[in-house]
């Protein structure tokens, strides 16, 4: 699983030996005889109601979004993601195939949040970028706090976070060699080891590693204790019979106080109690991601190389962000700092 630069080898391998004999047999669907409410949430009904809902209509990011009557918080939620180098090279000689994440590569126009990949030799941008390099971004509901190329600990200020809750976004990810998009929420207090997952959890609500295996499979994850030899990680890589690579299609997460409910288009693609579920207030990321020349993405996939003639190289498109929360769940919000525990730093 990348992430971070920072990312540890011990995490890396235990995914890509849990994969390896997880991609050779069908899936486990025991999930769905777990007793999980694997039903979309009807707004309106049940303790639903709106949060907000972003169709990104206009020119830049915290325009024309619509809030909830229940909502108190900033309306300004969104940032481009951290301006910072993402991963180093995997080969020293070639430092170009460093990924940077630059807010250059984001635009709002045409109803959608663009995320532009490109590769360019004489880039320029208010930040510390090279002149050349593999230039991609994000868009994501928390600003670091200082250095933005330091993303550990808990030195964040939170635009949006929320405890459970439905999470949905309707994009169309990018059908491109080396890169890989992501619709993820995660807890400034993910470190904190010793409390399970319950202190923060990272929710990886989808990831596109799949353009090598015919199109027809996706990623969910939770990781959590960090990112060094204490992390934790469960993950399921669903078949599925629709090309998510055609098009645009909706992925969402239902976060209850008890599990965790992923669907695509509609339809429920894996439920778990991993981690004994994150209990914090979590921000949300939608970010596109480039291979560091070594080929592969998160899930231990192939994703190929990422070209540098940009033409072959797709934007990653969001139409829409929706949140809703669930006013049963709200009781069962905990703050940061009732856990106790040291964050791990390593990697």
């Amino acid at each position: 699983m990348k992430k971070f630069v920072y990312l540890s080898i011990i995490t890396a391998i235990i995914i890509s030996i849990a994969l390896l004999f997880g991609c050779s047999k069908k899936p486990d669907m025991s999930w769905k005889d777990k007793g999980y409410d694997l039903s979309v949430p009807v707004l309106g009904e049940d303790g639903w109601y709106m949060v907000f809902e972003d169709d990104f209509e206009g020119t830049a990011l915290n325009e024309n979004i619509s809030f909830g009557d229940r909502y108190d918080g900033s309306k300004e939620i969104w940032t481009t993601s951290p301006h910072a180098i993402r991963w180093e090279s995997n080969d020293e000689s070639k430092p170009e195939q460093a990924c940077w994440w630059c807010p250059e590569m984001v635009e709002v126009k045409d109803s959608n949040a663009i995320i532009h990949s490109r590769y360019e030799d004489n880039h320029t941008c208010n930040g510390d970028c090279p002149a050349s390099g593999r230039f991609t971004s994000g868009i994501e509901t928390r600003m670091i706090s200082g250095d933005n190329n330091n993303n550990k600990g808990t030195a964040d200020t939170m635009l949006f976070s929320q405890a459970f809750g439905y999470f949905e976004c309707r994009v169309k990810i990018p059908d491109s060699q080396g890169l890989w998009s992501a619709f993820w929420l995660q807890s400034s207090n993910q470190r904190k080891v010793g409390n399970e997952g319950e202190d923060g959890t990272e929710i990886d609500v989808y990831e596109s590693a799949f353009i090598n295996s015919k199109n027809s499979k996706m990623g969910h994850a939770l990781l959590w204790d960090g990112y060094g030899s204490d992390s934790k990680v469960e993950d399921y890589i669903g078949n599925l019979e629709q090309n998510l690579y055609d098009g645009y299609h909706t992925y969402a997460l239902k976060w209850t106080p008890e599990y965790y409910v992923f669907y695509i288009d509609g339809q429920p693609t894996w439920a778990t109690d991993g981690g004994d579920v994150s209990k914090v207030k979590e921000f949300l990321r939608l970010t596109v991601e480039i291979d560091a020349g070594d080929g592969f993405g998160p899930h231990g996939q192939e994703i190929g190389q990422f070209s540098h003639n940009n033409a072959d190289n797709e934007d990653f498109m969001i139409d829409y962000v929706k949140v809703w929360q669930n006013e049963n769940y709200e009781q069962f919000i905990r703050n940061d700092d009732e856990f106790i525990g040291e964050n791990d730093m390593m990697n």
